[in-house]
């Protein structure tokens, strides 16, 4: 007598094996459709921090060049403002007389404080960043130094 493979000797083997891999295609594709949320959630983090950090990086790119504009012009003329309206911001400078002393005591004179100031919005968060130099500045300058 030949033997009866064991798959053929209980037909109800074949019927429950069955189920068990429609349910295991439904469990792999449920952990499938959460890594590919979980996936498109940080590609979409990914790019929003993307954003926030080029805009922060062309904002401090104004800020130097406004700097580096407002250092040119004469004394009269470094309290400036100017607004960027591509990126929203306004930019402002400021000029304070400093008071150094050489070491005989003796005050140097013109030279000032040049403080050049953006604030800008992250999200809900309202930053602010500024440039300090000291510059030298003839109280009758009328060209550039």
């Amino acid at each position: 007598m030949t033997p009866v493979p064991i798959h053929l000797s209980r037909p109800g083997l074949r019927r429950r094996r069955g189920g068990y891999v429609l349910l295991e295609l439904i469990l792999s594709l449920i952990i499938f459709s959460i890594a590919v949320m979980s996936l498109a959630r940080t590609l979409q983090m990914a790019i929003q921090t993307s954003s926030v950090l080029n805009r922060e990086n062309d904002i401090r790119m104004g800020l130097r060049s406004f700097l580096e504009e407002v250092r040119r012009k004469p004394l009269a003329e470094l309290a400036q403002t100017y607004t960027d309206q591509r990126l929203g911001v306004t930019y402002n400078s400021t000029a304070e007389p400093l008071t150094l002393k050489d070491r005989n005591g003796t005050v140097l004179s013109d030279l000032y404080t040049l403080r050049v100031a953006v604030t800008f919005d992250v999200g809900a968060e309202q930053r602010e960043e500024a440039l300090d130099i000291y510059v030298y500045k003839k109280q009758t300058q009328s060209g550039n130094n």
